[in-house]
């Protein structure tokens, strides 16, 4: 007797990724490396500059089921990090992507966080929450970008769910939050006159250190023409936000303001 199964009819296990990977610098000196999965993070030789580290999504992109991780401590000294490449989210076929980015400096240290772009496809599902801990004297400078859609393709962002919620503590106390959900039909978000207004691409910069707002009237001075742009300052927070009708004069512009800001060149991945 033969017996025979229809395979069409079998359910589909669909294979999500997992990554993970914690730096840990001590005066400009790595002190910790963790790497797991599809999590990756690299070191280059950095010459009169911070310490940097880069972290890699070997996936290419995170979609629905996904889980990433990424840990940076900077305990003294300065340190900086970002991505290897813009991290993409695709249409999802089930289940929710997760991104949990966890920053930390310590006395009198600086920690810059720089990473690329993140570009939302349609029908994307993730959360992405980002933690940050600060001592009492420590410096952080954060720009995070987020691109509604590749204009330059084509590519219309119809449906899709993506929160994005920072929170920022300085000696345990939160002294900045922010907060984003996209979910659902995204027409009246995305071209409403009281809302986006047809802007794809947007940045957030957050300076958050004891001179944060003596520093505000240079950073107005350093705001480029060519995007909407402004700054604010208050309890020690120097916060810039950016938007552009697509990624590309965005980047131009924060590529400008953030080397005139940090005094420093920006991470080589920045120019590839």
């Amino acid at each position: 007797m033969q017996h025979s199964r229809d395979l069409s009819t079998a359910p589909t296990a669909h294979q999500r990724a997992r990554g993970q990977a914690s730096v840990r610098f001590v005066d400009g000196q790595l002190a910790g490396l963790r790497q797991q999965g599809s999590g990756k993070a690299m070191l280059p030789r950095v010459h009169d500059r911070p310490a940097e580290a880069v972290f890699v999504n070997t996936c290419g992109g995170v979609t629905g089921g996904d889980r990433f991780s990424w840990t940076l401590n900077v305990e003294s000294g300065h340190g900086v990090g970002t991505t290897q490449a813009a991290e993409r989210l695709y249409a999802a076929s089930g289940g929710r992507g997760r991104i949990e980015t966890r920053l930390s400096a310590g006395a009198g240290a600086q920690l810059d966080w720089l990473p690329m772009e993140t570009i939302l496809f349609d029908r994307c599902s993730v959360d992405r929450r980002i933690e940050v801990d600060l001592a009492g004297d420590a410096a952080f400078l954060a720009v995070e970008t987020i691109v509604l859609g590749r204009a330059a393709m084509g590519e219309v962002l119809t449906h899709a769910h993506f929160t994005d919620n920072w929170r920022i503590r300085r000696d345990g106390v939160l002294v900045q939050a922010e907060a984003l959900r996209l979910s659902g039909d995204l027409e009246e978000a995305l071209n409403g006159s009281a809302t986006l207004g047809g802007i794809r691409a947007v940045a957030t910069l957050i300076y958050s250190a004891p001179d944060a707002h003596d520093r505000l009237n240079a950073a107005r001075a350093m705001l480029p023409e060519g995007v909407i742009c402004g700054a604010s300052a208050w309890n020690g927070q120097l916060v810039c936000r950016f938007h552009a009708p697509d990624n590309r004069p965005l980047k131009a512009a924060l590529i400008d303001f953030l080397t005139r800001f940090r005094g420093l060149p920006l991470p080589r991945v920045w120019h590839m």
